[in-house]
């Protein structure tokens, strides 16, 4: 166990370096905002299509671990969306409760701990899952809630609304460019390389900074919600920390029959908390947002003790 949570601790440590930072001050209110502006516009994508355009196109395609993680987090989704339609929630607000159940924080937290765990054969993966949460889940999500909040509007519309709210996303364009390019004959010249490494190499840190920031203004906010509240994010919470890793494995070693590593990763990603997309997803929309800001602060913090059993097992 005391390997496991040094291997955590520079992931976490950062984390709550962002945190403390904010209850204290030391940062202002806009940090987070900011400081995510960052890493979304510039860091991530630049490690995004790095990643892929110096990736050769047969270790991009891995058949069973896109199944694994893709069916695993799509019955998740539709497992807590069929929950809180029984519950009486709007589509909307179903949607985005599934999301949150569902949507694992590989850009901010995955990239970093797999890194630390796995060693650089895990950035691929990490990139296909972030593709995966990103470009599949996002777009269901927004489907969704467009056809909850907008059933009177042609579906083309709808569909165009999600076209545009997808592939405007930094994080969906830059990989995909990095995949164009890898298919051509070319290399990045060595200037452009150097620029490019420099912003990734800040991805993790300032992403992880980033998400205690959030977290800390998340906790705030936290004070201010009932038991019914509370109860629906612990829920979540629940699915995205045991439900959806204990799914993953299963198909992993017991459908696929997955090369152990590889495995692995799919299982840890899939374990992983829930990223702040949902919640901002929920402030787009303009849709209660308590329950999303509490499964992301619970599913961090909770995640220290969940991360450290599944490593155990590596």
């Amino acid at each position: 166990m005391l390997g496991a949570f040094t291997i955590l601790l520079p992931v976490f440590g950062l984390i709550a370096a962002g945190f403390i930072t904010r209850k204290t001050g030391v940062l202002g209110e806009n940090a987070a905002s900011e400081l995510n502006r960052f890493v979304v516009w510039l860091a991530l994508p630049a490690l995004l299509f790095d990643i892929m355009a110096n990736s050769h196109w047969s270790t991009l395609f891995k058949a069973d671990f896109i199944s694994v993680y893709l069916i695993a987090s799509g019955v998740v989704f539709f497992g807590i969306l069929g929950w809180r339609l029984k519950q009486g929630r709007p589509l909307a607000d179903a949607s985005i409760d599934g999301i949150a159940a569902s949507y694992s924080n590989t850009g901010y937290v995955g990239f970093p701990l797999l890194f630390l765990v796995f060693g650089s054969s895990s950035q691929v993966p990490t990139t296909i899952a972030t593709i995966i949460v990103v470009c599949v889940l996002f777009a269901l999500a927004i489907m969704l809630i467009e056809s909850g909040l907008q059933a009177k509007v042609a579906w083309h519309l709808r569909a165009l609304n999600v076209f545009n709210a997808v592939f405007r996303n930094p994080l969906v364009l830059a990989p995909i460019a990095g995949m164009a390019f890898a298919a051509t004959p070319y290399h990045l010249p060595e200037g452009i390389e150097t620029f490019l490494g420099l912003l990734a190499d800040a991805a993790s840190p300032c992403a992880l900074v980033s998400l205690g920031l959030f977290l800390a203004d998340a906790s705030a906010q936290s004070q201010k919600g009932a038991g019914s509240v509370r109860s629906t994010a612990f829920g979540l919470t629940a699915a995205k920390l045991l439900v959806q890793p204990l799914l993953a494995a299963w198909l992993a070693f017991g459908v696929f029959d997955m090369e152990r590593e590889l495995a692995m990763m799919a299982i840890m990603l899939a374990a992983l908390p829930t990223g702040t997309g949902p919640f901002m997803l929920a402030e787009f929309y303009r849709r209660e947002a308590l329950i999303t800001a509490q499964t992301v602060l619970f599913s961090t913090t909770l995640s220290l003790f969940t991360l450290s059993l599944l490593l155990l097992y590596i």
